[in-house]
């Protein structure tokens, strides 16, 4: 079964769960990326330089679990503030991302991205260009960035999964 079959056949909070749980994996990515890089860039049309905080991902996912840990009335009824404060911080960076003013190696990047994309699932959940969720597409972008770095086998990704289709 491909990953987004097994995605669209989850409840909406087993994905919520599946991808947080994914991105704190591969957060790691990102945290051994900013022991020994600064997360700074030069805007190409301003010249501004930028700084990201180191916590901006750990935070976000830890905003996110706080959310979805709300009673499900509650939560769709108010988005907490925090969540939209820091999916607007994303902005320049994504934008610099994609104008490559902002070069991270590609698990990095991944990481960053998936990040952004599991609060985008709540904040501003769209579906994209090739038709997926905006939670599929953080999903998806975890286990690509923890394949690339080595986090987990293909096994212990595939048991990840298959906990999730079980409700987890």
């Amino acid at each position: 079964m491909t990953l987004e079959k097994i995605c669209s056949r989850l409840s909406k909070d087993n994905q919520y769960h599946l991808a947080i749980q994914l991105n704190q994996i591969a957060l790691k990515n990102w945290d051994d990326y900013v022991k020994d890089n600064v997360l700074e860039y030069k805007d190409s049309i301003a010249g501004a330089k930028h700084k990201v905080p180191q916590t901006l991902l750990i935070d976000t996912i830890d905003e996110v679990k706080k959310f979805v840990s709300k009673p499900k009335l509650y939560r769709w009824f108010k988005t907490d503030i925090k969540l939209y404060k820091l999916y607007a911080y994303f902005d320049d960076p994504i934008v610099a991302l994609q104008d490559e003013d902002w070069v991270l190696p590609k698990n990095v990047e991944l990481t960053f991205y998936s990040t952004y994309n599991l609060l985008g699932s709540i904040v501003d959940d769209k579906i994209n260009n090739s038709g997926n969720s905006t939670i599929y597409v953080s999903i998806n972008q975890s286990i690509k960035a923890i394949e690339m770095s080595n986090q987990l086998t293909e096994i212990e990704i595939r048991t990840i999964l298959e906990k999730a289709k079980n409700g987890m």
